[in-house]
């Protein structure tokens, strides 16, 4: 009997019905290939049967993916190499059964799912079918045949990109670009199916000439059948990846040139040089951190699976219409939530109301939604000037300006109109979460939850507790946070959390370095080298002077360790407002650098000392050492915070594994002994923690 697999066979039709035993997801382990092969097996011994249909009786989704704790633990690339050839070996059993084979796709259909549904010979899927070959994400490329079939079956422009980016691909487009055969509605996905298998087993002629008018067209001509175009097709990929990637990610790469490689190649031998690949890749150190990071984007949903769930929030409410509060709420009602935007200026009103309206319209586009459904979207959204409807709100979360007193105002003049159950969250960056409370009439309901800009964009939520905050209301605005698709952590409520304190530690750290004469151009060259995506005086452009200035003062004040500097009130005394002002470290013309802003050399000469290898680690160890306090003060309870945070909050270069794992592949023991070098040098924020005294590794 098996444990993944039932199947059932009715008027000469074999009906696999997929179901992983004691999981909510279908995962290609070694227990559920193994059972892929004796049913691919049974099935070809079976004379009678005409045709089958595979398809997954999860609620989730059809195949997940492989198992990435099977990935992680190959330490070996020959290893490596053998399962992916004994992953295209059970595959290539089902796209050689004597009969047609019909996958029927619903929900998520990733990775190692999406290339058995590719080794099967015909594929029908529902509309809100999620399709992808993501592994670059994790370090590695598609290797049970991904590289090899799917430029068999759709143009190769579309196979680079599909397998390059590794981004998912919605129902229409996959039936537009022929990765599937046909698209039908959510329900009854079976029955279509069977009528689907029926017309193909009738005649299978029409299906294989739509697939041939797909492929066909000039552009395929021009840029796939003809060697000089498809040579030009694979440079202008590379020049893509690598001014994306920066040369740090080598899956992408290594993927393009199997797909170069093997181009016109038979399918045995494009098989034999993906398992190659594979193997090489699956054992580096960028494909490790990757898989760490996987790990840690999944572990708050089994963080809050485990945990009491809270108040359900049903209806929400934004006070303040800024870029803040409009992009908050659009996210809510995004997620199907019910919510008020309230603000005391129509103007204000009408600009977060037009701010969730370009979002949604966005995210429409995106998924090749019709323009229709954004009155849908919008009607739950409600602008209002005063407090009406707000006697029935779950939660309220202010994103009003960054100041205690304001913020404590719009607390005690919202909390009369709110039912007893409703939380209260603040949106701040730094602010005491604590302080606030104690103007509340119910403080256990009040905690941070604070959202990162743009919010669209930005995975991380941190959520904050208060001295007083209830572990309900903890847990409720947790729930919440993944509800909305984000990433969350938990932090104590210390001055700047967790992401901010790091984040500005460093950008007050470059700012002293160029006032002490390093040339701050080479500093923002010196961190994109790094990997992040912009060095620190391109960040506080982007933050704006007088956030990050004023940020950067509160942290001071309440770090006295820290050394503070001025230069960003110089910036700001000259009118340098950073990007939102048009000009800053940089200018800047609609929104795009234009280069460097020439004023800055009135504040901080031109200088020739560049930065190097030296400044490289004055600026990581000291955010490290940071790291260390705040996990001794209790600030997140983890090293998988941290990473989590400074990846998912900062941009810290994913291929690094976070600042925790990569301060371990440093060597932890050097790098206390480097910030001892440090602070005699520079003082005693460079003094190792007693979190980091004696500790080899964070993990």
């Amino acid at each position: 009997m098996t444990r993944h697999l039932a199947v059932h066979i009715e008027d000469r039709i074999a009906t696999v019905s997929l179901a992983a035993a004691d999981a909510k997801v279908n995962i290609l382990s070694a227990d559920f290939l193994a059972e892929l092969e004796q049913t691919a097996q049974q099935l070809a011994g079976d004379p009678t049967i005409r045709g089958a249909i595979v398809i997954s009786s999860q609620k989730g989704g059809f195949i997940a993916g492989a198992d990435i704790g099977e990935i992680e633990n190959v330490t070996n690339p020959e290893r490596g190499a053998e399962l992916a050839a004994a992953g295209q070996r059970i595959f290539g059993l089902w796209e050689n059964l004597p009969f047609p084979v019909l996958a029927a796709i619903h929900g998520h259909c990733m990775g190692g799912g999406t290339e058995f549904a590719l080794a099967c010979p015909f594929r029908i899927a529902a509309e809100s079918a999620t399709i992808a070959l993501p592994e670059v994400k994790l370090g590695i490329l598609p290797g049970f045949g991904g590289t090899q079939r799917l430029p068999r079956l759709v143009t190769l422009e579309k196979s680079l990109d599909i397998i390059l980016s590794g981004r998912n691909i919605r129902g229409q487009e996959a039936n537009k670009c022929g990765l599937v055969d046909r698209l039908v509605g959510d329900d009854n996905l079976l029955e279509a199916a069977r009528d689907f298998l029926g017309e193909i087993l009738a005649d299978s002629k029409p299906v294989l000439a739509r697939r041939g008018k797909l492929r066909g067209g000039w552009r395929t001509l021009l840029l796939e059948k003809n060697p000089i175009g498809r040579a030009l097709l694979f440079k202008q990929a590379r020049q893509q990846l690598l001014k994306k990637t920066g040369g740090h990610y080598p899956a992408p790469l290594r993927a393009l040139e199997v797909l170069e490689t093997t181009y016109g190649l038979p399918l045995a031998a494009g098989l034999e040089l993906e398992a190659d690949a594979l193997g090489e890749l699956i054992v580096t150190p960028v494909s490790k951190n990757l898989v760490h990071l996987f790990h840690l984007s999944q572990r708050p949903k089994k963080t809050a699976e485990q945990s009491v769930a809270g108040i359900d929030i049903r209806k929400a409410a934004v006070l303040g219409a800024g870029v803040m509060g409009g992009g908050i709420a659009q996210l809510l009602a995004s997620r199907g939530i019910a919510t008020i935007l309230k603000d005391i200026n129509q103007k204000a009103l009408d600009a977060g109301m037009d701010h969730a309206r370009e979002l949604f319209r966005k995210d429409l586009k995106r998924k090749n939604a019709p323009e229709s459904e954004l009155a849908d979207k919008m009607t739950l959204l409600t602008p209002v000037l005063e407090y009406r409807g707000f006697d029935d709100v779950d939660l309220v979360i202010e994103a009003v300006v960054e100041k205690m007193p304001v913020k404590q105002a719009v607390l005690k003049e919202a909390e009369p109109y709110l039912p007893e159950r409703a939380l209260f969250a603040s949106n701040t960056s730094a602010l005491s979460v604590s302080e606030l409370q104690s103007v509340a009439r119910r403080p256990d309901q009040v905690a941070g939850l604070h959202f990162f800009n743009p919010v669209d964009k930005m995975p991380l939520i941190e959520v904050v507790k208060g001295e007083t905050s209830s572990e309900e209301t903890v847990s409720g605005l947790f729930h919440l946070a993944n509800r909305l698709g984000k990433t969350p952590i938990i932090t104590a409520d210390r001055t700047g959390f967790l992401v901010n304190r790091l984040l500005v530690t460093y950008l007050l750290e470059a700012a002293l370095m160029a006032t002490e004469g390093t040339d701050w151009q080479s500093i923002d060259k010196l961190i994109t080298g790094f990997g992040y995506p912009m060095g620190p005086f391109r960040l506080v452009d982007e933050v704006g002077m007088d956030i990050a200035a004023e940020v950067g003062d509160t942290l001071c004040s309440s770090l006295g360790y820290l050394k503070t500097t001025d230069l960003l009130h110089r910036m700001l005394d000259k009118g340098l407002l950073g990007k939102k002002g048009r000009k800053g470290f940089y200018s800047y013309v609609n929104g795009r650098s234009e280069g460097v802003n020439m004023e800055v050399e009135e504040i901080v000469p031109a200088t020739d000392r560049k930065a190097g290898g030296t400044e490289l680690k004055r600026l990581l160890y000291l955010m490290v050492n940071e790291a260390g306090r705040c996990l001794q003060e209790g600030v997140v309870a983890q090293p998988e915070d941290v990473d989590t945070g400074m990846v998912f909050g900062t941009g810290f270069p994913p291929f690094h594994g976070g600042l925790c794992r990569w301060a371990d592949a440093e060597g932890l023991t050097e790098v206390v002994k480097t910030l001892k070098a440090f602070a005699s040098q520079h003082g005693e924020r460079f003094t190792p923690c007693e979190y980091l005294e004696g500790r080899k590794r964070f993990y």
